[in-house]
């Protein structure tokens, strides 16, 4: 089935790479509210859409912020303030069980839970999602989302200017957002507003 993407487009959650049942690719949606949708649309065209719904030009959105950050791959998608799609590697909705990228609101993640071989992701919604990455990696990709959020903020509210240093590693992300986060992380909705207050990605 297709989903209507523009009534969902403010509140999807994740994005996570699926299998159709009638075979081929295919997109789980996931809401704010827990809710599943199962798109037989592919990850890749999903973003595509949801970035021209929202006006967003995906080109240059990664040669702007691209250097900021830092990096020239995965890097996040702002969609808006509250609406920025981190990458990470997540376990498939198939059979046999794959990892490929799929996209997560930063507001939506609840926390952070390392083990052994993987680690889990908990939204807001109460829905829990693997993801392939390392810990380190998912808290490095928490930072870029939320200095992009800091930069997109001070975009639009210029009387509250951020400034930033432009590297080569994403280390820029590092020195700028020391945020200190348990092992157990505290929500990241809080650090939307920690973000306030302190003023594409596919292969």
């Amino acid at each position: 089935m297709k989903y209507n993407l523009e009534l969902l487009k403010s509140k999807i959650a994740a994005i996570v790479p699926a299998a159709h049942t009638e075979g081929g690719e295919a997109t789980l949606l996931i809401n704010i509210d827990g809710k599943k949708y199962l798109d037989r649309r592919s990850t890749r065209w999903i973003i595509k859409k949801l970035a021209l719904l929202f006006n967003i030009d995906l080109q240059a959105v990664r040669k702007n912020y691209g250097p900021q950050l830092g990096r020239k791959r995965y890097i996040p998608v702002p969609l808006g303030i509250e609406l920025i799609y981190l990458p990470l590697t997540l376990k498939t909705d198939t059979f046999p069980v794959n990892r490929k990228m799929g996209y997560i609101s930063l507001v939506q993640i609840e926390g952070t839970k390392e083990e052994k071989q993987n680690n889990i992701i908990l939204l807001r919604s109460g829905q829990k999602l693997l993801c392939f990455n390392t810990s380190k990696t998912i808290q490095l990709r928490l930072k870029e989302g939320r200095l992009l959020q800091k930069i997109l903020i001070s975009e639009l509210l210029p009387e509250n200017p951020f400034y930033y240093v432009q590297q080569k590693t994403t280390c820029a992300a590092k020195a700028i957002c020391r945020e200190k986060r348990p092992h157990y992380t505290n929500t990241v909705s809080d650090s939307f507003a920690a973000a306030q207050d302190d003023n594409f990605n596919d292969k």
